[in-house]
């Protein structure tokens, strides 16, 4: 957090602003934790500093229940049981929303209306799809098992 007069970045639980001697004022934290890993975020944070994860899952791979990825095309979630029902207007191959009026897939080029495409290789942990053969993820750095 920064100091609202000057500008300068006030430490963790500081009441007075080290450049110029301002109060800070008291703020209350939501308590708001990283869904993946349990950290405690920090307020407006894109990525969870413990783990790296972003602190806003993408609804679309994501559980709506435990907030843990989804597997593509999986009826349930693997981690708490929910079901996935709910993603009615996603991919059933990679699990990536569908455009209002799509015909295809965005991401993988799977038909909007096809509902039995086998699914495609994904990671685990963030939902992306990958090669036959591909040991670690692209976007996450996951390894593939």
């Amino acid at each position: 957090m920064n100091c609202s007069k000057c500008g300068t970045l006030l430490k963790e639980n500081a009441k007075f602003c080290s450049g110029c001697g301002a109060q800070v004022p008291k703020v209350q934290s939501a308590s708001v934790s990283c869904a993946y890993c349990g950290a405690a975020l920090v307020p407006g944070a894109k990525f969870c500093a413990g783990c790296g994860k972003p602190a806003t899952p993408k609804q679309s791979n994501t559980c709506p229940r435990c907030n843990n990825p989804l597997v593509a095309g999986a009826k349930f979630c693997a981690y708490c049981g929910a079901s996935t029902a709910a993603a009615s207007n996603v991919c059933p191959r990679c699990n990536t929303p569908f455009k209002p009026g799509a015909k295809f897939c965005g991401v993988c080029g799977a038909p909007a209306t096809s509902a039995t495409l086998p699914p495609l290789n994904v990671c685990k942990n963030c939902g992306t799809p990958f090669k036959p053969g591909t040991r670690f993820c692209g976007k996450c750095g996951s390894a593939i098992l």
